[in-house]
């Protein structure tokens, strides 16, 4: 009998990349969310869940053996949701979901988190170089979406060491775009979804095949860049002059597009640890993006 693995979050950009990716790896899903979940695969048995209700939650985590907890709110609901609503949903939801997952013996728990976690860590000196974010960074949230997420990682890591496995994933932009803000948007942090979604696959197998009460940490998740230190000043200065330097015709192919770099680049996400531990390099990115101009593609 496969495992069984509850997706929080399902109706979600997230939850919809991720069920697709659990059956090619073998793995069954049960998809949880207080909104329907588009385009389920028949397979996939589907679940109302609001993971603020604690005894919702315990049902769901019936017979599940891990757990994908993407459910929250994201920095873009900040001006239109009240500060109690991300702690109630991002803050005491992931404690309901952990503790539910630690009572039923659920083995291993993947926690969304996000780049908003590093806060006034991102913020690049005044004539400096762009700052290489990487995950040894103080956590120094400047909103109450990045501080709920602090408290969420944190929940992670305590419920690790009482049994449930768990790992933290900080992800980029990866909000449905228009092809062109999604193909700058990689320059920016961003990623794609589908890569998204198969770290989440990969986290979930290392923890599956360690100790019960491991935390293997937290992970950039965002698209590949290839900037180094010599870059660090000239992001900031040039964006475009730099990204020549890296792919001769990009500054060509994105006129031709109509396409600009969005202003200086003033950070920049190492995902290295990524690679590493988990094993996980993303598939897309500025690269893919520029291939598909080359080729009149309007789509990676």
């Amino acid at each position: 009998m496969s495992d069984l693995v509850l997706v929080t979050g399902a109706a979600g950009t997230l939850g919809r990349a991720v069920l697709p990716a659990l059956a090619e790896a073998g793995l069954a899903a049960r998809a949880g969310d207080v909104r329907p979940v588009p385009d389920a695969p028949d397979d996939v048995e589907v679940v109302e869940l609001d993971v603020r209700d604690a005894d919702a939650v315990r049902r769901a985590m019936n017979g599940v053996t891990a757990v994908l907890h993407g459910a929250a709110w994201h920095g873009i609901h900040l001006r239109d949701h009240p500060p109690a609503d991300f702690w109630e949903l991002n803050a005491t939801g992931t404690f309901n979901v952990l503790q539910a997952a630690l009572d039923a013996g659920v083995r291993a728990a993947v926690l969304s988190s996000t780049m908003g976690v590093y806060g006034d860590s991102r913020k690049a000196p005044d004539g400096g170089p762009a700052v290489r974010i990487h995950e040894d960074l103080p956590l120094l949230p400047g909103d109450v979406y990045g501080a709920s997420k602090v408290v969420a990682e944190e929940l992670s890591r305590y419920f690790a060491r009482r049994g449930v496995a768990g790992v933290c994933l900080r992800y980029g932009m990866f909000v449905p775009e228009p092809f062109h803000h999604a193909g700058i948007r990689f320059l920016y942090g961003g990623v794609d979804e589908r890569d998204v979604a198969v770290a989440n696959v990969f986290a979930l197998r290392r923890l599956l095949d360690g100790p019960a009460d491991a935390h293997l940490g937290a992970f950039n998740v965002e698209s590949a860049v290839p900037w180094d230190d010599a870059d660090g000043r000239r992001l900031r200065e040039d964006s475009l002059a730099v990204v020549g330097r890296h792919w001769p015709d990009a500054p060509a192919l994105l006129e031709q597009a109509g396409v600009e770099p969005w202003g200086p680049i003033n950070e920049w996400y190492d995902i290295g640890r990524a690679a590493d531990v988990l094993g996980w390099r993303p598939r897309w990115g500025f690269a893919e993006y520029l291939a598909a101009l080359r080729e009149g593609r309007q789509e990676l």
